[in-house]
């Protein structure tokens, strides 16, 4: 199976579904992330606070320390990636040129516009795919008006290790977040959702379609 995984920032990814991502690659799934900006940002009195070089490098160390290798950067503005034709165009090429099984994406109703926006721009990018999965948000993105409704579990005791790892690689992320208080939180929230469905750890995922396979190899 090719699992494709979209995201707006370098951490997104890692943040919600790095465990099931690793867990794909450990069965000998294909991989590719899409992520749509370089991620660098500036707080609200124009101070830097990660460069996008910095985000980059973190980044990558990040999804390689998952087993990812095929990944994709784009260079939208980190806080304003539109639902616009551009932003469409941009998933739309790649999904044509993988042409993956599953694709992960954000939930629409998260709280960061740009989290947003690519997930509008990713539904209608891949309106020719079958299966297509809504990653959770996590605070501070995910406290909306409309709920994220889990629908899909997957085990990932074997890889929580891998995912808070590859999150202590986001050094200015672990700084901005609250330090260990962000890996707990993450933690937390896996096993809140390994406990719904009887496991140690879980990642959760909001189905906005699937195709129904019998076929062995899609299981995860």
């Amino acid at each position: 199976m090719k699992i494709l995984a979209v995201g707006a920032h370098l951490d997104d990814i890692e943040i919600a579904c790095g465990g099931t991502l690793a867990k794909a690659l450990a069965a000998g799934h294909q991989v590719k992330v899409l992520i749509m900006s370089r991620s660098g940002y500036t707080n609200i009195r124009g101070e830097t606070q990660r460069s996008d070089d910095t985000a980059v490098r973190e980044g990558t160390n990040a999804l390689h320390t998952l087993g990812i290798r095929d990944i994709e950067i784009k260079d939208f503005p980190t806080k304003d990636i539109p639902f616009c034709s551009d932003v469409v165009t941009a998933i739309d090429v790649c999904i044509t040129e993988y042409d993956p099984d599953l694709i992960f994406t954000h939930h629409p109703f998260d709280t960061h516009q740009a989290h947003v926006g690519v997930s509008n721009a990713t539904i209608a990018a891949a309106r020719r795919k079958n299966t297509v999965f809504f990653y959770e948000p996590i605070t501070p993105s995910g406290r909306s008006y409309v709920a994220f409704r889990p629908q899909l579990y997957v085990d990932i005791e074997s890889t929580i290790d891998l995912k808070i790892a590859s999150l202590r690689e986001h050094k200015s992320e672990y700084n901005k977040f609250g330090k260990e208080d962000w890996i707990v939180g993450v933690q937390s929230r896996c096993g809140f959702r390994g406990y719904e469905i009887g496991k140690k750890y879980a990642e959760a995922f909001e189905i906005l379609r699937e195709e129904m396979s019998f076929d062995k190899s899609f299981s995860l």
